[in-house]
């Protein structure tokens, strides 16, 4: 059997299996990644040889190769052999060309070199590199879902000029993390400007919400320990369920509501006992217009 009907085989079974194994089948598109992150700023890397593995995705070709770059099509086998007859003489082949985006690389231009490669499992390639410099890490594992996410943190970090150091402070894993934390800052806002008779411009809502709400909030939560009764979650998503629990204890208790220590604490409580009051704050999220 020739090394392409090989990988060809390869590809095939890993097609059947990876729903199983819950893993990204497809090659990250750039041109999605670039849209989804606002990638702008370029800078020319030079030549260096780069992790095999770390090239995830494609500039134009995502559906010729699956995410190990081996080839999903039959019409790709003429190129391909050439290409390995290269990587098995005495000169090889020229460098590929790669965009660096986080720890991924996408492939400009050396699909069928990355693939031959990938199926002589050499370590690296030799490749001249220009990167996208952006404020949110991509992994080179990172799923469609979680480039959503980020996407959304992206955003996020762009509308309110937060540090991207406080990408850890804010990473979230819920639907709609960030969107609400916008609303968050929105609602805010309004009601500085009414206990202060003033206009609060945005960029003051955005730090004194940072400064006053959702870094104590944190606070609250690791003094509590909140983060052992959710330990597939971050803090930012247990923010926002203290937030929402809080906001059904005083709808249901008025003016003389807990707390958000007290909040934090019947969080942990329930879900200690049965999940009951996590499932009400989802559906009740859910519902929400």
């Amino acid at each position: 059997m020739s090394r392409f009907d090989a990988a060809r085989r390869t590809a095939l079974i890993r097609e059947l299996l990876r729903p199983l194994r819950k893993q990204p089948r497809d090659l990250l598109s750039f041109d999605e990644i670039r849209r989804q992150l606002h990638l702008k700023h370029l800078v020319d890397r030079g030549i260096q040889d780069i992790p095999v593995d770390r090239i995830v995705g494609s500039l134009g070709r995502a559906d010729e190769f699956d995410r190990e770059f081996l080839p999903r099509r039959e019409a790709l086998r003429e190129r391909w052999e050439q290409i390995e007859d290269l990587a098995e003489g005495p000169t090889g082949f020229p460098p590929v060309e790669l965009y660096k985006v986080g720890d991924a690389y996408f492939v400009v231009d050396g699909h069928h070199r990355v693939s031959v490669a990938r199926s002589l499992e050499a370590p690296t390639i030799e490749a001249r590199v220009q990167e996208f410099q952006t404020s949110v890490p991509l992994g080179a594992d990172d799923s469609p879902d979680e480039i959503v996410l980020k996407q959304g943190l992206a955003d996020f970090l762009e509308a309110t000029a937060l540090e991207a150091s406080d990408f850890e402070s804010f990473r979230a894993t819920l639907p709609y993390a960030y969107q609400r934390l916008l609303e968050h800052i929105c609602v805010h806002g309004y009601y500085l400007g009414i206990e202060n008779e003033r206009p609060f411009d945005w960029q003051e809502a955005v730090e004194s919400w940072r400064d006053l709400v959702f870094r104590p909030t944190l606070e609250t939560i690791r003094r509590h320990d909140l983060m052992s009764a959710f330990p597939d979650r971050t803090e930012t998503d247990l923010y926002l369920y203290v937030m929402d629990n809080l906001h059904f204890l005083r709808e249901e208790y008025g003016p003389a509501a807990p707390q958000p220590d007290e909040a934090v604490r019947d969080l942990k409580r329930s879900q200690a006992r049965d999940d009951s009051l996590l499932d009400r704050l989802t559906r009740r999220r859910t519902q929400d217009p």
